[in-house]
C-alpha cells in the first residue's frame, strides 16, 4: 500500500479521517468457510501459520486447543466453529489470528488465537459504509455483528469479537460442554 492513499489527517483518538471529515478504519479480511467477515485491525495482534496446537479434554468443538506463543499459553477458538458451523478443516491457507478483546473487563485483557481458513487483505472502510445488520439473512447470529460493510464491491459482515469471544458466555458454553 502507497502512503499516498493513507488519509492525512487523524481524529482525538489516532483513527484516521478522509480529507471530508469521514472516518475510515482498517479492517482484516478473514476466510470462514466461503464466506469472509472482517474484523478492526486495531483487535488484531499478529497472524500466524497454523503451529502446533494442543486438544483440551471436555471442551466444545469451536475450541481447538491451546498453544504456546512466545512463553504464554493462548486459547485457539475455531471461528467457523464458534458461528455455528462445521468445525474448520486445516488447509494449507489456514491462519491463526491472534486477537485483543474484553479490555474492559476485570480479569483484564483476553488474548486469543482464532483459527481461520485464511486471511486475504487489510480494506479501509468508511463509517458511511457500515450498514445496520438487516433483521435476516446473515450468516451468523445477528448479535456476532456490528454491522455490514459496502466494501470492493460487496458486503461483507463486520464481527463484534467482544461478543463472540466473550470471556463469560466461553466459560458458560466450556462448563456446559464439560457436564453433558
Amino acid at each position: 500500500m502507497s502512503h499516498a492513499s493513507l488519509p492525512a489527517e487523524l481524529d482525538q483518538h489516532g483513527h484516521p479521517v478522509s480529507s471530508d471529515g469521514v472516518l475510515t478504519r482498517q479492517y482484516l479480511c478473514l476466510l470462514v468457510g466461503q464466506d469472509t467477515h472482517v474484523v478492526s485491525i486495531e483487535q488484531v495482534r499478529e497472524i500466524l501459520e497454523v503451529g502446533r496446537i494442543t486438544p483440551l479434554p471436555l471442551t466444545p468443538p469451536f475450541v481447538r486447543g491451546v498453544m504456546n506463543l512466545r512463553g504464554a499459553v493462548v486459547p485457539v477458538i475455531d471461528l467457523k466453529a464458534r458461528i455455528g458451523q462445521e468445525p474448520a478443516q486445516i488447509g494449507r491457507r489456514s491462519s491463526v489470528v491472534i486477537v485483543t478483546v474484553g479490555h474492559g473487563d476485570s480479569d483484564g485483557p483476553l488474548v486469543v488465537g482464532l483459527l481461520v481458513d485464511g486471511v486475504s487483505e487489510v480494506l479501509e472502510v468508511t463509517e458511511d459504509d457500515i450498514e445496520p445488520v438487516p433483521p435476516l439473512g446473515t450468516p451468523m447470529p445477528r448479535e456476532f455483528l456490528l454491522g455490514m460493510a459496502k466494501a470492493k464491491g460487496t458486503i461483507l459482515s463486520v464481527l463484534d469479537l467482544e461478543r463472540v469471544l466473550a470471556r463469560e458466555t466461553l466459560t458458560t458454553l466450556i462448563a456446559e460442554y464439560a457436564h453433558h
